[in-house]
């Protein structure tokens, strides 16, 4: 009789270690595409770098991936995981996605080692070497992730000349029309004088008043053709600004 207590006894502690296993614990695997990255379970630093594994036991957990970068831009990822079993886990993280690169100006040459990617604004691989920016009339510049910004682009150096804006504007244009004025002013002037002079040769015959005429209509001839170059290069000008 004490016998078959004994081996019902002992059955009933193996039934009840069947129904109710002791708590297991689970490996966790989190595989990150880049060397700089933290990993954080329930808040503490569990380890770094682009493969780490942990143990973890049954329950709720909280898992962090975050980039170790002083970029604005630096990812994270944030995972809840529940552990009801002992199977092991395995968690991929890929931070190398794209990130956005604006300039000032825009419509900027992005060049990734010598090879011409595209023009600005440009969404860009994380993953890319040698950044570097041409745009004519701009100082070319090598840039890398830590120079972007939210709402900041990257700003070239102006080096080209200022274009002071329609021809009409410009200060050579007002010099111009102002010469112009009074090369025409001038000649109609002595123009006047010289026929005024030539009316009174003729009243009176004197050689002296035809000497002005002559003159005059000289310095009236000289101030019209240079107001005619003046005119013209007021045309070319308009024409090929």
């Amino acid at each position: 009789m004490i016998l078959f207590i004994k081996i019902l006894f002992a059955l009933v502690i193996i039934i009840v270690a069947d129904v109710f296993p002791q708590d297991c614990e689970a490996h966790l695997t989190i595989i990150s595409d880049i060397e700089n990255v933290y990993i954080f379970i329930d808040d503490s630093l569990a380890g770094s770098g682009k493969n780490i594994t942990v143990i973890l036991s049954k329950g709720q957990h909280k898992i962090v991936a975050l980039e170790n970068s002083d970029r604005w831009d630096a990812k994270s990822f944030i995972d809840s995981l529940d552990i009801t079993d002992c199977n092991d886990i395995t968690l991929e993280y890929n931070f190398n996605k794209e990130v956005l690169l604006n300039t000032e100006p825009q419509d900027v040459y992005v060049f990734s080692n010598d090879s011409l990617i595209g023009y600005t604004p440009l969404l860009i691989p994380m993953d890319l070497n040698n950044i570097r920016l041409e745009k004519n009339g701009f100082e070319n510049k090598i840039i890398n992730y830590s120079d972007f910004g939210i709402n900041d682009p990257v700003k070239l150096n102006f080096i080209g000349e200022y274009d002071d804006g329609n021809f009409f504007d410009k200060t050579l244009f007002k010099i111009l029309l102002g010469t112009m004025v009074a090369l025409g002013v001038t000649t109609a002037y002595f123009k006047l004088e010289a026929d005024d002079k030539f009316a009174e040769y003729k009243i009176t015959g004197d050689p002296a008043l035809l000497e002005q005429t002559n003159r005059l209509d000289t310095i009236s001839a000289v101030t019209f053709v240079a107001l005619q170059i003046n005119f013209g290069t007021i045309i070319y000008l308009f024409l090929v600004d």
